[in-house]
């Protein structure tokens, strides 16, 4: 609400605060993240695109693990501020921040500035927001410009100035961050032509010619999106193949994968804290059932997941839990919603559950520990080996290890792809030391290298890939 001539009352300057109070708790909680080791993402990431540059980001694509627009971001932040885990983690950050100012906007033309502070304060701590926004990879951009994709939608279907072209410009944004991405306004495409064809029965000629604007703007925001990907159109051809479930390995709906996305739903991968939100999700959804602008605005922020959830199911395709990071603010408004409901009925009530999804959102991000420990393996080696001791790594393609091998100046070759070198390195009496990366993922080379005397030294664990991310340490008898 504003005041008669348009200006903020009181209440809309204390919902304001209460929203910049949230972007200055979103840096509070992440800034204790982006110290922790680098994982095998983001280094393989960098070092195969963004270390050559913007352009190199932009122009080279022969594994999936360049989210095009991350990778353009984090070469210039290298360039200014030189590579280490900050500055790599830099456009994350920010991005995640922007997040909540984002949700502020959606939540804002679903129901006014409360729902807007509210869903500001629930996006700041949720774990499945704050997470993507410590590491070097696309995921924070893609829920910074899903929640500006869905709140230009909603902004134009109420006729305002400007939104359709806004809508282009964020929507062909974030699928430059990451190609699943083009799952949300595919959704937003088929609820437009839905609008359309109901509006048209209804006799609405205003509204039906805001859905087919809006359309537009979705076939805009595809050939922007085209225009962003035009050096790399062809290699990402190439690679197919690699968009398919072939090898066997792929996550699937039932399992690990498909219970975080089910997770999410209360925002944290984490089974108990997701828990802990469950009032706050089913008092949403209520909610939605009784008010229309809220059920439209959840319709539209949601909208990508069903799309997401034909890759695996009619598709062939994959899907990590990770990759609906479109779908967060949408969740934070369910639970900001929520929220809102219970205290409507009474005040404790309301204050209790958001309490209750605070401390136990803290809880897990504080139990969670590093996602993989590269720098401390690498350290450890570094640390112990004995003059004249050499050592080796075994991991999956590249040789990520070398990032930091390098910087603690220790000689480390690789074992080539998921070791299938090891046994050069065995049968050197130098090698007495190794660093072995996903030890799950390469059972068969850890029983290789016991074989051959190799004990493990140190086991440092990772909760990335489900707790794949563990690092170990082995010494030579």
């Amino acid at each position: 609400m504003s005041g008669a001539r348009g200006q903020p009352t009181a209440r809309d300057r204390l919902m304001l605060a209460a929203i910049a109070a949230a972007a200055l708790a979103a840096i509070l909680v992440r800034v204790p993240f982006l110290d922790d080791s680098l994982w095998y993402d983001e280094v393989a990431a960098f070092m195969g695109y963004s270390l050559d540059g913007p352009w190199g980001a932009m122009s080279r694509y022969f594994s999936q693990a360049n989210h095009v627009l991350a990778s353009v971001l984090e070469a210039a932040s290298v360039q200014a501020f030189g590579a280490d885990e900050l500055s790599l983690r830099l456009p994350s950050l920010l991005a995640g921040i922007g997040t909540v100012l984002a949700v502020a906007l959606l939540a804002r033309e679903a129901g006014g500035m409360p729902l807007a502070a509210a869903a500001a304060a629930l996006v700041a701590v949720m774990p499945v927001a704050v997470l993507p926004a410590t590491e070097a990879r696309g995921y924070a951009l893609v829920t910074l410009f899903a929640g500006l994709s869905s709140a230009c939608l909603l902004r134009g279907m109420r006729g305002a100035r400007g939104a359709w072209p806004a809508y282009a410009a964020v929507t062909a944004l974030g699928a430059w961050a990451h190609l699943v991405f083009a799952c949300l306004p595919a959704g937003h495409a088929a609820w437009l032509a839905w609008h359309a064809v109901d509006a048209g029965r209804a006799g609405d000629a205003g509204a039906r010619r805001r859905a087919l604007s809006g359309l537009a703007a979705v076939a805009a925001a595809a050939g922007l999106a085209a225009a962003l990907y035009a050096p790399i159109l062809g290699q990402i051809m190439r690679l197919r193949d690699e968009f398919r479930a072939l090898d066997g390995n792929e996550p699937t709906l039932l399992g690990p994968e498909g219970l975080a996305m089910l997770l999410s739903v209360g925002g944290s991968w984490c089974w108990w804290a997701s828990l802990a939100a469950l009032p706050l999700a089913a008092a949403g959804a209520v909610a939605a059932a009784r008010h229309a602008r809220l059920r439209k605005a959840l319709l539209v922020s949601l909208a990508g997941v069903p799309v997401a959830l034909l890759f695996p199911t009619v598709l062939g395709s994959w899907l990590y839990a990770r990759f609906l990071a479109f779908a967060v603010p949408g969740i934070a408004l369910l639970l900001a919603s929520g929220a809102l409901a219970l205290g409507a009925r009474r005040r404790a009530l309301g204050w209790a559950a958001a309490v209750a999804a605070y401390a136990a959102w803290g809880a897990s991000l504080a139990a969670l520990g590093p996602r993989q420990q590269l720098r401390e393996a690498v350290v450890l080696v570094a640390r112990e080996a004995a003059p004249g001791e050499r050592a080796f790594a075994v991991g999956l393609p590249d040789d990520v290890h070398a990032w930091y091998a390098a910087a603690a100046q220790v000689e480390m070759p690789g074992s080539g792809p998921y070791g299938a070198g090891l046994p050069m390195h065995l049968n050197n009496p130098s090698m007495r030391w190794c660093v072995l990366l996903y030890p799950r993922a390469l059972a068969d080379r850890r029983a290789q290298l016991e074989a051959a005397g190799f004990e493990v030294r140190a086991s440092l664990p990772g909760w990335i890939d489900q707790g794949d991310g563990e690092v170990l340490v082995l010494r030579r008898r």
